[in-house]
């Protein structure tokens, strides 16, 4: 499990706009439980979560991440921080 203080979920709550109105059980099952949590508090998700979060994220920065340097230097740490986690 990896949990995600505050200041990240708030970034993890914007990339999961993606996610709304989803048809996967599994995106919706994480958004209903993300909303249970008031807005800067911390959540701990478990992995098959980390990785739909790590998916809203890829789409999310697609277009601002490849060639260019990260434009968000949060969005670059947190989006370490869940890869270090997946990869291991």
């Amino acid at each position: 499990m990896l949990k995600f203080t505050g200041t990240e979920m708030d970034i993890v709550y914007v990339w999961s706009e993606r996610g709304e109105g989803s048809p996967f059980p599994q995106e919706i099952n994480l958004l209903n439980r993300m909303k249970k949590y008031p807005k800067g508090s911390s959540f701990t998700a478990m992995k098959k979560e980390v990785e739909i979060i790590h998916h809203w994220a890829e789409q999310e920065t697609a277009g601002h991440y490849g060639t260019e340097k990260y434009l968000l230097e949060k969005e670059a740490i947190l989006l370490e921080k869940i890869e270090e986690y997946l990869n291991d």
